[in-house]
């Protein structure tokens, strides 16, 4: 126990590059310095996500997403009371940084995680955009290749979801695809907060469409080929056929 504290201590007074958990800016308050031009639940104000982008429309794209899990849902709050007037249910919350500030000697796996879980629930917990402790809030890390999720004890998800969903998001961090593994991670959380089945994870190189469409191209081949060899069978069993007749007749005459 008095290893935590301390190490908490350590974290916290260390700080991360240009945001503390306590400093890094509020969405919904301080959209511009969150890289938006609108308050949003999207936070990224290294711009590390959109960072050579040529267009914001694969950011509304995210922003909206995020926007329609509050619409969707609804308010898991037990007693009614707490739920806001508007319809509103779950709220997910995603916050960014380009990497987290740790001493030298704290580069270890179980270190980062911890560092990143202090850092999720710090913002979540200040921010209080829960009704009933019934938010989720993800946490990536680029450089330190890691994304933690927080989430309220309101929050009914089990903890094997959690796992496979951030692993499934990894998987595109790694190739860079940050807006990508975000969307996905938000997705899948909002089937989970509706009570539906996850998506299958598609993580072959090449799309599924493009898949698809080889898997069309190649049957048709293959199909092509099957039908060409029954064709020259048929005509080659018809060619014998006709010579053991021809072979018949001549020995008759």
């Amino acid at each position: 126990m008095l290893w935590s504290l301390l190490f908490v201590g350590t974290v916290l007074s260390n700080g991360f590059p240009d945001y503390t958990p306590y400093s890094y800016p509020d969405s919904r308050t301080q959209s511009e310095l969150c890289g938006q031009q609108r308050p949003s639940f999207f936070c990224d104000p290294n711009n590390v996500v959109w960072r050579g982008a040529e267009n914001q429309t694969e950011a509304s794209e995210l922003l909206n997403e995020l926007e329609s899990i509050r619409v969707e849902t609804n308010c898991s709050c037990k007693y009614i009371n707490q739920c806001y007037q508007i319809h509103r249910g779950y709220t997910v919350s995603i916050a960014v940084v380009e990497k987290m500030h740790l001493d030298q000697n704290e580069t270890s796996r179980e270190v980062v995680l911890e560092a990143a879980r202090i850092f999720a629930d710090t913002i979540r917990d200040r921010q209080n955009r829960a009704q009933c402790d019934d938010d989720v809030l993800i946490f990536l890390s680029v450089r330190d290749e890691v994304v933690w999720t927080s989430i309220g004890e309101g929050v009914a998800i089990d903890d094997s979801d959690v796992r496979r969903i951030a692993e499934q998001g990894e998987i595109l961090f790694r190739k860079m695809k940050y807006k990508e593994g975000l969307t996905w991670m938000v997705q899948q959380y909002k089937h989970v907060l509706k009570q539906e089945k996850l998506d299958r994870f598609w993580s072959w190189p090449l799309p599924k469409w493009a898949m698809i469409t080889i898997g069309i191209v190649i049957l048709v081949i293959l199909s092509t080929l099957i039908i060409t060899a029954i064709y020259v069978a048929i005509s080659c069993c018809r060619k014998s056929h006709k010579d053991i007749y021809s072979v018949i007749d001549q020995h008759q005459l």
